[in-house]
């Protein structure tokens, strides 16, 4: 039998992570539940709808409904909508990454993960929050801000938690 493109397009996006995530999420089998699926191969789409839960090794994704499109029999668009979609995976440090927001769109081209609405991003414990992320997930670059006219009642601010570094050396006491 054989696998239909989107399928494999999962492969690829978890190979995109590589350069960031846990060595071992490398070779972990993909497993995806959803309520429904649609596959339409002529238009290299899939769509999973309803509690869409899609793991690989430590990589965990969540959303309402998630749509995979391909190009070239590569992946190359992944959009993740709920209230909240959510995303996590630990780093080979085991450093956990994690974001949610209502909308996420991710790029496999140049690895861009676009949080839309509501967005929080958590690397390392520091905190990221905003209307608008857009996380470089190559070159582990953090935009946040609103770069439109915010919506009403909407805070356009970005806010920040940044935890200080722990240090593991042991601590000298004077006598």
């Amino acid at each position: 039998m054989k696998l239909p493109v989107r399928l494999l397009a999962l492969l690829f996006l978890f190979t995109d992570y590589a350069a960031y995530a846990k060595s071992a999420d490398n070779d972990a089998p993909v497993h995806i539940e959803a309520d429904q699926v649609e596959m339409r191969e002529r238009e290299n789409i899939s769509i999973y709808r309803g509690h869409v839960k899609i793991t690989k090794g430590s990589i965990k994704i969540t959303g309402t409904e998630i749509t995979i499109k391909n190009k070239n029999g590569n992946l190359h668009h992944i959009k993740i909508s709920g209230e909240p979609a959510t995303f996590y995976q630990l780093n080979d440090l085991d450093e956990e990454i994690s974001a949610e927001s209502n909308q996420m769109d991710y790029m496999a081209d140049n690895g861009m993960l676009e949080l839309k609405e509501n967005a929080l991003l958590v690397k390392n414990q520091n905190r990221f929050s905003s209307p608008h992320i857009i996380y470089d997930t190559q070159k582990d670059i953090v935009k946040a801000g609103n770069h439109n006219a915010p919506e009403p009642g909407e805070t356009p601010r970005v806010n920040i938690t940044i935890h200080p570094e722990k240090n593991n050396k042991p601590t000298e006491t004077q006598p």
